[in-house]
Order: structure tokens, then sequence, then C-alpha cells
């Protein structure tokens, strides 16, 4: 194998390839990038996969002769990134070294045998439609599916396209994210995405890109220009999120930014631990309160409060609240329910959390 290529053209390939290689993996060989050279076409090929979630760039390049070659991934990134010519050309030594040269600088990489890669099949689906709106997507919902261990169906973010827009939800159990937006394409579609994969899908892509979705049976694949990404399938039927939604009838609300509740937020989670904040709604403000291992914190956020709480207010988890406050922007409104069933709406965002049990006092506080 033997190929001339834009070294920026390739870098840029690299860094995409090597976030989905794991760095740490159960099987060596998938640290690794596989690079492919077609002597024919002209076309070089980069491809990872963590067997959840595989990435194919496509380049052109200027290839002398045809070859494979398995490279370890942020070796071949870290390396791009240092040489110093436009140009970069790639040559095989026998099966289990490539040599890289640009400008007077020579690099020589030990690699593994690219007959031991597990190559993902990069399928075309038969119908697409028509997805943007990526790294916004996988932001306001990602954080909120479940971690492993979870629900299959759980761990995804599920993504309906339909009426000239794009629903989609996160649920891992105590929480729910429903989140909006506008969309080109008027056919109704569902797909279920691994959270985790969305993820890494909009840490290569911007949030302008457009891309082809469609299902395979086995795989969701997006494709952007010379990218393909696919996702692999979870089997299984999504919550019915939007009926827990109108279940919830609201007894207390206030309207507040949610800047300042973000603020306040970052002052209740600056010890890490599991307490969970206690939040009540009086006075036009809205009340935070916090009593950790190490140290207390107590806060208010200026509200306009049309019923107020139970003077106990009630508990929720400092963390996820954290992360919502993270993604929401403007106005919100917080609508609680008599039994602390918590819904946070703004224009295009419906959040629900679950209350946490009030925390039992030592003897010695209550006395």
């Amino acid at each position: 194998m033997k190929f001339e290529i834009n070294r920026l053209v390739m870098l840029e390939a690299a860094k995409n390839t090597a976030r989905v290689a794991p760095a740490r993996a159960p099987v060596d060989v998938l640290n690794g990038i596989l690079i492919e050279a077609n002597d024919d076409t002209g076309n070089v090929f980069l491809t990872a996969t963590n067997l959840e979630a595989s990435i194919q760039q496509k380049m052109t390049a200027s290839v002398e002769a045809g070859g494979v070659m398995l490279v370890p991934a942020r070796i071949l990134a870290g390396m791009l990134s240092l040489l110093p010519g436009e140009f970069v050309t790639f040559e095989a030594v026998g099966e289990n070294a490539l040599k890289v040269l640009s400008g007077r600088c020579v690099y020589q990489i030990n690699c593994a045998l690219a007959k031991s890669y597990p190559k993902p099949v990069m399928p075309f689906p038969e119908e697409t439609a028509i997805l943007s709106g990526i790294c916004s997507l996988a932001g306001r919902t990602a954080f909120a599916v479940a971690k492993d261990g979870g629900k299959p169906v759980l761990q995804c973010v599920n993504v309906k396209l339909r009426n000239n827009a794009v629903h989609a939800t996160a649920c891992d159990g105590f929480r729910i994210m429903l989140a909006k937006s506008t969309a080109d394409a008027q056919e109704s579609r569902e797909f279920l995405l691994p959270g985790r994969a969305l993820q890494i899908l909009s840490s290569v892509s911007a949030d302008d890109d457009v891309f082809e979705v469609g299902d395979t049976g086995k795989e969701i694949v997006f494709m952007h220009g010379d990218m393909m990404f696919t996702m692999k399938k979870i089997p299984g039927e999504y919550i019915d999120t939007n009926k827990v939604v109108q279940s919830i009838k609201p007894a207390y609300a206030a309207v507040a930014e949610s800047k300042e509740l973000k603020g306040a937020l970052d002052l209740m989670t600056i010890e890490k631990d599991t307490v969970p904040v206690n939040l009540t709604l009086s006075d036009g403000q809205i009340h935070l309160r916090r009593n950790g291992k190490e140290d207390n914190a107590n806060t208010s956020v200026l509200a306009t409060v049309s019923a107020d709480t139970p003077k106990g207010g009630f508990y929720y988890n400092t963390d996820n609240l954290y992360k919502l406050f993270q993604v929401v922007d403007g106005r919100v409104r917080l609508e609680i329910d008599a039994k602390g069933m918590m819904m946070v709406k703004t224009v295009n965002e419906v959040y629900v959390q679950i209350p946490n049990r009030p925390p039992v006092k030592k003897k010695s506080e209550a006395a």
C-alpha cells in the first residue's frame, strides 16, 4: 500500500474515526483504524467500530498501490497533527508496519494484522429520511437516557419525524426529556438511537449537517457527504411518555429565568455527593436548599409564583436538575403536582422529574 493525501483532510478523518474507536476495548484490534487504499478508484477509506457504532470516511488520494493496514487510532491522529507538510505519504512496510512521510519528517508505526479486524458492514438503506440538528438533538436529550444496566430501549433516544417536526424523547425511569424542533421533511418515521452512539455522532458532526437516515433492519444508518455512520439497532417498543406527562396535574407553579436557576444549582453541586436538593415555591421566589455531608447551601431565585408549595417543599436529584439547566435556555415554567412530580417547560422542551424521598433526619438532628 502506498498513497499521498492532503494532511489536513486525513487529519480530520482520523480525528472523526478515532472518536468511535474505544480507548479501552475488550479486543485490542478495536483500538485501531482500518486504512484501505484503492488504486483503481483513487479512494482511501478510514473505518472504525466499537461494535455498537461504526464510522467510515471516504477521501480522494493519489494511490500508487492499494492495500489495507490497521493503525492505532490515537497514534494516527496525534501524528498527523504534528507533521508539518501540506501532503503526507503512507507506505506499507510489510504487514505490520506503516511508514509515514511529510516534509523532512518520517514516522514508522507498528500495526496489527488487518485481517484480524472485525470490519463492519456499511449498508445502504433502501429508504431514507432527512434529519439535521444532530448536535442540538443529542445535547438536549442524551443526558437523560438510562446508563449501562438499564433497559436497552431506555438507553436510547426515541426520535419521531412527523408534520415537519422532530420529536425526541429520552427517559431513564426517573426523568423524562421531550424536545421538539422543526424539520424540512414531511415523511413520518421513527428511530431508536442509542444514546452513546448519538453522542459520538454529534461529536463528529456540525449542527447544520444534513443527514440521510435509514433503517436496514439491523442498523440505523446516517449518511452525510463522504461519511457513513451506523448504530446498532435496539429492538423493542418505547414507552408512552406523553401519557405520563398528561397524567400530571399541577398544583404549584412558578416562572423564572433558566440562567438564574442554573447559577443557583451551580452552588448546589460544589460538593459531589448524592444529597438531594430541597425546592420550595413561596414569596415570589424559588428556594433551593441542600444539606451536604461537609457543608450546607441555601439560595433563591426571583420568580413569578402562582401557587406556593407546602412549607417543606419537595426533594429532587441535584445532579439531574443541574444537567437539565445546562441545556435549556430562556424562561422556564415549573409545575409540581401534589405528590412532588415536577415538570419544567420551555417553548420546545418538557422535562419531568420524579421527587426523591425526604432524607431521614438523624436522632441528633431531630432532637
